[in-house]
């Protein structure tokens, strides 16, 4: 009887290809500190109350003031603890406040330059100047933000003889058992965590908004600030000009150009401008609801 042929090389690495495709992967886990009480429950309501009275009651002058004082506070100062997180950064574990003020500062970024861009009240203030300013610390604070996302990975949970881990029932408990991590107090160290700041622990990776996903969101984020801030600028420029030269004639005919006027283009970037804000409404009403879902 002939001696069956030894199988291929090919034939080889496409079982073993098949076979590593069916098997599951490692649970995925990361070593984190947790949420702060400043971006608990009941800072993001008071927050959302904050955004929506700007938005919805921007012509009360005295309700307007208040709501907008306070609801810039928030994504400030997460900003600052955002470009802070980021400068400190820990390569084996990672701060959950970074979701914290990636919520507030992402909501900030799409309400406040767009309430100010579409009302005549918020943009004669001479507050417009600040909000300039808050603006490029936000725009900073999300950047940081896109960068500490974009270092951040899960490592997989294995035993102690080095074998994948795909379920546990219990979290924190088992992990520290079971994945053969060091995760505890003081290792790793942040100087953002000491005292009983540092209760560490090991939790799975974020299911809903994955650290990719949370880069993208950061990111994209951004977009919105920055031409809110050019916007703003071109408009304090007009202004300028027109107290300093006068108002120009809205009919008459721009040089270079096919019959356009002044006030056809304003016309054109008004329709564009609410395109636009149609766009934001619905981008501002699922970024709550992401954090929701994490939560």
């Amino acid at each position: 009887m002939p001696v069956l042929p030894p199988p291929s090389s090919l034939d080889i690495l496409v079982g073993r290809t098949v076979a590593n495709a069916s098997d599951p992967e490692p649970l995925q886990v990361v070593c984190s500190w947790p949420l702060s009480g400043q971006y608990g429950g009941g800072s993001r309501i008071l927050y959302y109350v904050l955004v929506a009275a700007c938005v919805l009651a921007r012509k009360t002058e005295w309700l307007r003031n208040a709501c907008l004082a306070a609801a810039l506070i928030f994504p400030a100062t997460a900003a600052i603890h955002a470009i802070v997180l980021a400068s400190l950064h820990t390569d084996d574990a990672i701060d959950m406040d970074i979701y914290g003020a990636l919520q507030m500062c992402s909501i900030g970024i799409l309400t406040a330059p767009a309430t100010v861009r579409l009302s005549r009240t918020y943009f004669n203030n001479p507050g417009r100047n600040v909000l300039f300013v808050w603006t490029v610390l936000v725009v900073a604070g999300l950047l940081a933000l896109t960068v500490e996302f974009f270092r951040t990975e899960a490592k997989d949970c294995r035993d102690s003889t080095g074998r994948p881990v795909y379920h546990l029932d219990n979290f924190p408990g088992d992990t520290k058992q079971n994945c053969s991590l060091v995760c505890e107090e003081g290792n790793p160290f942040s100087p953002m965590r000491t005292g009983s700041a540092d209760n560490i622990n090991l939790v799975p990776k974020p299911y809903y908004l994955t650290f990719g996903a949370a880069t993208l969101v950061a990111a994209a984020s951004c977009v919105p600030g920055i031409l809110s801030m050019v916007s703003i600028w071109n408009k304090i420029a007009k202004l300028n000009w027109s107290k300093q030269f006068g108002t120009p004639d809205v009919d008459e005919v721009i040089e270079g150009t096919n019959g356009a006027t002044p006030r056809g283009m304003k016309t054109v970037n008004d329709v564009i401008r609410r395109l636009l804000s149609v766009v934001e409404i619905p981008v501002v009403c699922a970024i709550p609801s992401l954090f929701a879902e994490e939560d």
